[in-house]
């Protein structure tokens, strides 16, 4: 079993931020916990290479199992994820932006939806599937995407302009952004800046920055547990608590404390192998 990140070949990381490997085998006389998965800035493709997945969004009560190959865009809810007892996936992030620069779909299409990505991308990304499904090895499987993108991105008129890098850098350091600064340096109105960003994020630059704030606050409380809340309210761009707690309620369904010890719950966790994933 592993719960892991792995880096994608350096000549394709403009495109892909990175992976993450998970396998995990329930007893089948067990009950499988449900994951916690709070609102987050990504966006990709989910390989489902064993098992099943369905999702649930407690918001909106819409219960969805997803395809064997899911095209994905930010969520904007929190969601309930439940796996099978044996369940295998292979997670490809993509750096802000860069599955409309390889698919050239708007992502505010997207925003909330996992669709089949073969209906987008057709037999050649259920061979990658197959392909991971039959490898003997976990080392074998980063490999074979590595492949497959930098088929792609190969493909592609290198026309990558400044702006195409702005999601990246809200999300390295979502507490500097200002909008106003950031639409002067592309030369661009307020207007023209926001609505190039959901064409190509899938959400405003504004709420995109307190996403990654929010998922930043939460990623250092997983990785620094014994950092108290104000502390990660202040590292993470927040000037004081009560900031932080608006934004995991909206983000995350529950107050920060609540939520962390639901995420004690998640399958990582209850299997032990979560430590693989917080320090990759």
């Amino acid at each position: 079993m592993i719960c892991k990140r792995i880096q994608p070949a350096p000549d394709i990381r403009s495109f892909i931020k990175e992976y993450t490997l998970f396998h995990a085998v329930f007893d089948v006389t067990a009950s499988v916990p449900a994951k916690s998965y709070p609102v987050n800035p990504e966006e990709g493709i989910l390989f489902i290479v064993r098992g099943h997945l369905y999702a649930e969004t407690p918001e909106t009560g819409l219960w969805q199992r997803r395809p064997k190959i899911s095209l994905f865009g930010l969520p904007e809810r929190r969601q309930n994820l439940f796996i099978s007892h044996e369940y295998l996936m292979f997670h490809v992030r993509f750096q802000p932006g860069g599955l409309f620069k390889l698919l050239k779909i708007p992502m505010d299409e997207l925003v909330h939806q996992y669709i089949d990505a073969e209906l987008v991308l057709g037999q050649e990304i259920r061979n990658v599937n197959e392909h991971l499904a039959n490898t003997s090895s976990y080392i074998q499987m980063p490999p074979i995407v590595d492949a497959y993108f930098r088929r792609k991105i190969t493909s592609l008129k290198n026309n990558e302009q400044p702006f195409d890098r702005i999601g990246e850098l809200i999300l390295n350091n979502p507490q500097s952004f200002d909008l106003a600064t950031a639409a002067r340096q592309a030369c661009l109105s307020l207007r023209q800046f926001e609505k190039r960003f959901v064409r190509q994020i899938g959400i405003t630059p504004k709420y995109f920055s307190r996403i990654c704030r929010f998922y930043r606050a939460y990623e250092l409380k997983e990785t620094h547990p014994g950092f108290g809340w104000l502390r990660i309210a202040l590292e993470s761009g927040y000037t004081d608590y009560q900031h932080l707690a608006k934004d995991f309620k909206e983000f995350a369904g529950a107050l920060p404390n609540y939520f962390i010890k639901e995420c004690e719950n998640n399958p990582e966790r209850i299997l032990n192998i979560a430590d693989d994933f917080r320090g990759a």
